[in-house]
């Protein structure tokens, strides 16, 4: 009699900055014991962050990841050509992927960070108003990094001068004029009505359609990663000793103390034995 067991197809989605990622070094090497584990069992490992298209080509390259990856905050979706066994509804193809658009377009969001900077006076500065060289000072990215992070689509991250007042002032502006800030870590973020969760959503669902059945993991370390934590069947708050852990409505949330490549290996090998994924 052939066997009724079903055979979940485990799939991480995780946050780069802080997580995956040092938060200084930007290096994941500490990681690499949980990386071979994921590579070996053939789990599908979703990058999934604030970073530009090209910022996470980048990784995906050192990573030898050919899986689908989402760019600033749920902007966008990317899934590589060939990689699903079917055909799927996208907006746009680009080079090797097929683009599904979530965010609003760049230049409609940097005109209304333009108008909240004139109605504020707050001085707020974004990645557009920096040089290469003061965020590269800024961020400790490399000049070619630094680069790449320019290349926005969808986000736009910025600086502002000031304390919780103007912050707070800041972002009941962008909220007013029907976008959504977020705080990733190290930057204020204004984007359209997109996020993390969002974007796995939609991959989720195309997952479940190439292998039936799916068990999802979520690795973030900040504000922006909620969503997506919110999305996932067991979540993972990578939290500061003795930071404070988030308010995720979710039973299954793991609040792992430390944060960056280290603590994401333990966290990932912990639960990939846990689950026998």
């Amino acid at each position: 009699m052939p066997s009724t067991t079903t055979i979940l197809k485990c799939i991480i989605f995780t946050d780069l900055d802080g997580t995956l990622l040092d938060k200084e070094t930007y290096s994941f090497e500490p990681a690499r014991p949980a990386l071979q584990m994921i590579k070996q069992k053939g789990i599908p490992l979703v990058l999934s962050s604030s970073k530009t298209r090209t910022e996470i080509e980048l990784y995906r390259k050192e990573l030898e990841n050919a899986h689908p990856f989402v760019s600033e905050n749920g902007g966008a979706v990317f899934v590589p050509k060939g990689y699903l066994s079917f055909s799927f509804p996208y907006d746009r193809v680009l080079g090797e992927y097929f683009v599904l658009e979530l965010g609003t377009f760049y230049p409609i969001i940097l005109e209304i960070l333009d108008s909240i900077k004139k109605e504020t006076g707050i001085p707020i500065k974004g990645f557009s108003d920096l040089t290469e060289e003061e965020l590269s000072s800024i961020s400790g990215l490399s000049l070619g990094e630094a680069e790449f992070a320019k290349k926005r689509e969808y986000d736009e991250p910025f600086i502002i001068e000031g304390g919780e007042r103007e912050i707070e002032t800041v972002r009941r502006k962008i909220e007013e004029k029907g976008m959504n800030y977020v705080w990733g870590g190290r930057f204020h973020h204004i984007l359209g009505k997109n996020d993390k969760g969002k974007a796995v959503e939609i991959l989720k669902e195309l997952y479940e359609n190439e292998f039936f059945s799916i068990s999802t993991v979520g690795i973030g370390d900040s504000l922006n990663d909620i969503p997506m934590l919110l999305a996932v069947d067991h979540p993972i708050f990578l939290k500061e000793k003795e930071g404070i852990s988030p308010e995720i409505p979710s039973k299954n949330l793991i609040c792992f103390e430390g944060t960056g490549p280290q603590a994401w290996n333990e966290a990932i090998l912990n639960i990939l034995r846990e689950f026998q994924f």
